[in-house]
């Protein structure tokens, strides 16, 4: 105790200030929830960078420009880094804190092979969405891009190109926030995210700001500045389907991981 006599302070690992047992227990319970916050960040950024980066290589090999440029990716991790300083802050499950936990670092490559591959599904379904019938339908009369030296020539065809490479990077730019951020709120919790388990109020209010803010680059003077061609409304009525299929089969792999290892995080 604080009261104790100096030489027993001294030699004394923890000195309590008050004569209350119990703030030993609110230690342990906080302490769980440090780990709990800093694990959840370790593999949701571990699993939606290496997705993210699987598809930007995949597809580089595939398509006759690049995806996303280099300033793009800073640019939406940058945000992304931002969205996710209120883990620390977030809610976690009782059922998480009940025991101890040990730290596996086997378990986040696990997760990351699990977790990973399946933002790029859609990464690779926007892609050829995007390549073979949104840019064409909006930019270049049905014409692909690799199919535009043939209709197009001189300024008109480079001006062309470029609209369908800036259209296209924005599409992905958008949907690759969307799917990475959200998966956030899937990841946070072995349960049923947004009805069983819910992220703390500032984490779903960055979360939400930035898909936001992502969202509207792409219309402003930045965006054009950053090369981007601003995206008809009607890519929204595919992004929303696509992004709620996402996270459909984010959460049955979540379980199955579960039953596999036997815990998420």
């Amino acid at each position: 105790m604080d009261t104790a006599v100096d030489v027993a302070k001294e030699s004394a690992d923890i000195i309590l200030l008050e004569k209350d047992l119990m703030v030993l227990e609110q230690g342990i319970i906080e302490g769980r929830k440090t780990y709990a916050n800093m694990i959840k960040y370790i593999k949701m950024t571990a699993s939606s960078n290496f997705g993210n980066m699987f598809s930007v290589l995949a597809a580089s090999a595939l398509l006759p420009f690049l995806p996303m440029m280099s300033v793009h990716l800073i640019f939406l991790n940058l945000i992304y880094d931002l969205s996710c300083t209120a883990i620390p802050w977030d809610n976690v499950d009782e059922e998480f804190i009940a025991k101890p936990r040990k730290w596996d670092a086997s378990s986040v490559g696990n997760f990351m092979l699990w977790i990973g591959p399946t933002s790029s599904i859609f990464d690779f379904t926007t892609y050829l969405f995007l390549y073979f019938v949104f840019c064409p339908m909006f930019i270049s009369g049905g014409v692909l891009f690799s199919d535009l030296p043939a209709h197009f020539s001189g300024a008109e065809l480079a001006l062309m190109q470029a609209k369908y490479i800036g259209l296209f990077q924005a599409g992905w730019f958008v949907e690759s926030m969307w799917s990475q951020t959200l998966v956030i709120h899937m990841i946070r919790t072995p349960k049923l995210p947004f009805l069983q388990s819910r992220a703390s109020a500032p984490l779903t209010l960055l979360t939400l700001t930035g898909i936001t803010v992502l969202t509207v680059i792409p219309f402003t003077p930045l965006g054009a500045a950053l090369g981007f061609v601003a995206l008809p409304a009607a890519y929204f009525a595919y992004l929303i389907p696509c992004i709620l299929l996402y996270m459909i089969l984010a959460t049955s792999l979540k379980k199955a991981y579960v039953r596999h290892y036997g815990e998420l995080l």
